[in-house]
């Protein structure tokens, strides 16, 4: 659970080798490039554009053919031409054959006729329209032949013979001519999925060549990367610089670069006004809480990595809103099933590590919360002595999640008093720590006191607890040195501010309420469904079975549906919103490694 520590390498060689150097470079992929000299943005060239749309588009292919791993340079550009060929077609040939349906559909209120081709009618047309029921008036004051074909609930589905002339100057409906029976669209139609079926059976051929393609477009990327870093190093003939940031941990991976070369190598720490990239850096077990700090917000350098608390917390508080032991295990079979097939990946083994986590966590809290589908151990059954939370004591579980909620925010300012030990401001954030804990006790004391033995604030250890904590948020949440009238006025409003942070403080240790709420209401939910199924089954002798039967499995899916849905939502949100706005101060920027890719998207499947 931390950021890497970086360093900032510039390495200096000869011109003549700037070539190798980056290549191997390249290879050893632990480098953040730093510009060196202003770059401009490079375009991929045709052949990388056409590549990527092709394999894009044969890796949608439903069925696949066996690979062909080689392939000449030569052929290269004919296969991708057939492909880019390929999916024009198709695309052509699936919008005409819709073109076709909707003329049908059209159509078909007029029934199946052979329109007039040239001048079989003299200067007359052929016209239909859609006229609305209320607007077949108008129709007679026409000075033209018409005649009602068809009407529906709404509309007469009329022809017209005239002339242009007399349609467009006094017809107050929309119109239109029609080209084709609906024999012939028909067949049109027919036509154009036969020829629709032999381009998809020409599309699943050239699956064939998907690890070919990939490759080469592998290379091109490489190859890009190389020369957009190539731009980025600062030239002056006989040498050439190129500087960046490598993770501490790495130093060495370059060691081969300076044996293999005459080169410099300048190693030097981060400087206090340098703000370099953050690489999260976590055991892989843990890297699912990376995955959602990573898509939220990064954090800054000189922060901290909360990764693995998020990863333990929303475990928990999916856990407390999925409440019970059933659904757990259901999920869990799920999870299972699923195990190996998350293996194949990087990304998949993170997710499984977090689902296995959720699961073992939503089990024994639904164990503790003794809830299995809605149904609660009787007394002295074996599953009764883990049951010790009653979810219908409100006041217990209230207090459970405010205690959640209060926890989690002290350990966000925990993290940043740590951070800021050497600084003053690492007061502040103990203040917030003092503020939040003595507020949670003050608030239980009072709970659990009489109107006898209720005393004044001030009275008591906690009124004076909160009142240092006061002092120290208003003296220390400034930055600014307090020897200057203009610092002194910074830091009081630096301090005033903070104390206007209070009421979100209250308002965000509130906020985890949803936890007793949501696992109240999924419970209830799940009790409601087992009634309704009961009391189905007594009522209706011949079906009652049956009825039991599809309220339990629809209401119980419903429910637990619904109860993944609320512990990925708002779990996540108190994690990412409450719990982030007090933890991590300052955003970042991911450290971006000049490497090469030896296995991409593009080629997972060869």
């Amino acid at each position: 659970m931390s950021i890497a520590e970086l360093k900032k390498v510039t390495l200096i060689g000869l011109e003549t080798e700037r070539r190798s150097i980056m290549s191997q470079l390249q290879d050893a992929g632990v480098m953040h490039i730093i510009p060196l000299k202003e770059t401009q943005q490079q375009a991929d060239d045709g052949l990388g554009l056409k590549l990527r749309e092709a394999l894009e588009y044969l890796l949608r292919t439903p069925q696949q053919r066996r690979k062909q791993y080689t392939g000449t340079e030569s052929a290269l550009d004919v296969i991708v031409d057939r492909v880019i060929d390929n999916k024009q077609k198709v695309s052509q040939l699936r919008d005409q054959i819709e073109v076709l349906k909707q003329q049908r559909k059209t159509l078909a209120n007029w029934g199946n006729f052979e329109p007039p081709q040239g001048d079989e009618i003299g200067p007359y047309q052929l016209y239909l329209s859609k006229v609305p029921l209320s607007g077949k008036s108008a129709l007679f004051e026409l000075d033209c032949a018409w005649t009602i074909i068809n009407q529906d609930h709404k509309f007469h589905y009329v022809v017209f013979i005239a002339t242009s002339e007399q349609i467009f100057s006094t017809y107050p409906f929309a119109f239109w001519q029609p080209t084709a029976s609906l024999a012939t669209l028909a067949r049109q139609q027919n036509e154009a999925e036969i020829e629709l079926d032999e381009q998809l059976a020409k599309r699943q051929g050239l699956t064939r060549w998907l690890s070919v393609l990939s490759t080469s477009l592998t290379d091109t990327l490489n190859e890009s990367s190389l020369e957009r870093a190539e731009q980025a190093t600062l030239q002056c003939d006989p040498v050439f610089a190129i500087q960046g940031w490598v993770p501490t941990r790495q130093l060495q991976q370059l060691s081969h670069l300076n044996q293999a070369h005459p080169m410099t190598v300048k190693i030097e720490e981060v400087a206090p006004d340098e703000h370099p990239p953050t690489q999260l850096h976590n055991r892989p077990w843990l890297s699912g809480g990376q995955a959602a700090v990573a898509f939220f917000q990064l954090p800054g350098y000189r922060t901290w990595d909360p990764s693995a608390l998020i990863f333990f917390s929303f475990s928990l508080f999916f856990a407390m809103i999925l409440a019970d032991a059933g659904y757990a295990l259901v999920l869990a079979t799920f999870v299972l099933f699923k195990w190996r097939r998350w293996g194949r990946s990087e990304t998949a083994k993170r997710n499984r590590y977090l689902a296995l986590t959720l699961v073992s966590c939503s089990v024994v809290y639904g164990m503790l919360v003794g809830s299995y589908f809605g149904v609660t151990p009787s007394p002295g059954e074996p599953l009764a002595y883990v049951h010790c939370l009653d979810m219908s004591d409100f006041n217990g579980m209230m207090k459970i999640a405010i205690g959640a909620g209060s926890l989690h925010l002290i350990l966000a300012n925990l993290m940043v008093a740590w951070i800021h030990r050497r600084e003053a401001y690492c007061l502040s954030a103990l203040g917030w720590v003092m503020l939040i804990a003595t507020s949670y006790s003050g608030w239980l004391a009072y709970l659990g006191s009489t109107s006898e033995s209720q005393t004044s604030l001030f009275n008591t250890p906690y009124g004076w607890f909160g009142l240092g904590a006061l002092l120290l948020i208003f003296c220390f949440s400034g930055t600014t040195s307090p020897q200057s009238g203009t610092g002194l006025v910074k830091r009081t409003q630096a301090g005033l501010q903070a104390w206007y942070s209070i009421s979100k403080a209250f308002g965000d240790v509130l906020s985890y309420m949803r936890l007793f709420a949501l696992g109240l209401s999924s419970a209830s939910l799940a009790v409601t469904f087992n009634d309704l199924a009961v009391q189905a089954r007594d009522a209706v002798p011949a079906g009652g079975p049956l009825l039991f039967a599809l309220i339990v499995l629809l209401g119980h899916g419903l429910n637990f549906v619904l109860g993944i849905m609320s512990g990925v939502i708002h779990g996540l949100r108190l994690n990412l919103l409450e719990f982030y706005n007090w933890g991590i101060k300052g955003e970042g920027y991911p450290f971006v490694p000049f490497n090469k890719r030896e296995k991409t998207k593009w080629n997972k499947s060869s």
